[in-house]
């Protein structure tokens, strides 16, 4: 991280306690990004108050609903989000077995880095020194916290769509929607579709408030009479 420029640091806790001599014997020269590291207990967590998170992984997945991108062009994508003052945000997976279908749902892309097929093994320091090699050559610069320069309407943090997913999730899984359809897979697609056009945090506000509206309808209101809508 302290070789290209990046310096916030969340890591999430995993079932087996960090030593934490080791960390800072092995941290030098940078033990400063380590000792104002964040840690946290969920992806959800650490990706919190990100617009564009960019999850890095090198298994296929089951349901692959967006492009897989290469290490410049994902990096590109983070920069020009960056640019405009939104918080972005590169995601890895433990060592052993990367990033599961659940962390997945914090993601908004995916980035692979294309390896020899004999031997396609990289281990988590060197996809971290990769990705961030390639986000040094695209000017870019991590920020904890975005704010909107010039006019630009900052895009919806992914915490704050996935909750708004979630609540159209149980609305679907209310009317019987997902016995033909897995959950996890439409939510995805839901996902990936919302993402593409950009939305902004305003924008997730009207969404939820229109199934607000639905969700009230379908549960509480009686059946409306010809011509008739829900309040």
């Amino acid at each position: 991280m302290a070789n290209f420029g990046l310096t916030d640091l969340r890591v999430v806790r995993g079932p087996e306690p960090i030593d934490a001599r080791e960390a800072h014997n092995m941290a030098a020269g940078s033990r400063d990004i380590l000792g104002a590291a964040t840690w946290v207990d969920s992806v959800a967590e650490a990706v919190a108050g990100a617009t564009r998170v960019m999850a890095c992984t090198a298994r296929p997945r089951r349901w692959k609903t967006w492009d897989v991108l290469d290490p410049k062009p994902a990096c590109r994508v983070l920069a020009d989000r960056a640019s405009e003052g939104e918080s972005v945000a590169l995601m890895f997976g433990q060592e052993d077995h990367g990033l599961s279908q659940e962390d997945l749902a914090f993601a908004t892309h995916l980035c692979s880095i294309p390896t020899s097929g004999s031997h396609s093994s990289l281990n988590l320091s060197q996809a971290v020194l990769l990705l961030g090699w390639e986000w040094s050559q695209v000017g870019g610069t991590p920020q904890r916290r975005g704010k909107a320069r010039g006019g630009v309407v900052p895009l919806a943090s992914i915490d704050t769509l996935n909750s708004a997913i979630d609540q159209i999730g149980d609305l679907l899984q209310h009317i019987g929607f997902f016995r033909r359809r897995p959950r996890p897979q439409t939510l995805a697609m839901l996902r990936h579709a919302l993402l593409n056009t950009a939305i902004t945090e305003r924008d997730v506000q009207f969404l939820r408030g229109v199934v607000n509206k639905l969700t009230w309808w379908v549960y509480r209101a009686p059946p409306p009479s010809e011509g008739e809508g829900p309040p």
